[in-house]
């Protein structure tokens, strides 16, 4: 069985969440020995259509393959309704690629009420780890595909 190649899309409109969310994420896929290429895009809007993108090429740019997609960013609330509009369209954004593509999918896009609350779920030193979780729940995606011949 080939080792798995994950595309890895990272919302940088948090820097500091990102890089939280991408550790997490880079260290469940290096224990699993799967190799990965990032993708930035300005915000979790973004990320469905970068997705489509990738999943409409299938490789990377060298030809490589995409055997799963893990989706990280972050949106915090504000004093607007602006923040449920985003969360729920990116999130339904990423679950229509991941069906119409039939691509394995981890889902690390965080929509959180405070700040603090969003540091302590990407932290990839903390209980959480939404990043190693999302990649781990891509690698699982990716068996379960395999598994059924697909």
């Amino acid at each position: 069985m080939s080792v798995p190649h994950i595309l890895i899309i990272e919302a940088r409109f948090y820097d500091e969440n990102a890089d939280q969310l991408l550790s997490g994420a880079k260290g469940a896929l290096d224990a699993a020995q799967a190799t990965y290429e990032i993708l930035t895009v300005p915000g979790i809007l973004e990320i469905p259509s970068a997705m489509q993108y990738a999943l409409l090429r299938g490789t990377d740019l060298s030809g490589r393959p995409y055997d799963g997609v893990v989706a990280l960013g972050c949106a915090v609330k504000g004093e607007t309704d602006h923040y449920e509009h985003v969360c729920a369209e990116s999130m339904a954004g990423v679950r229509q690629m991941s069906l119409m593509h039939q691509a394995p999918t981890g889902n690390g896009i965080l929509t959180c009420p405070t700040w603090e609350l969003a540091m302590n779920r990407a932290d990839p030193n903390g209980a959480d780890n939404v990043g190693g979780r999302a990649a781990k729940a891509c690698l699982r995606m990716i068996e379960i595909k395999r598994r059924f011949g697909l």
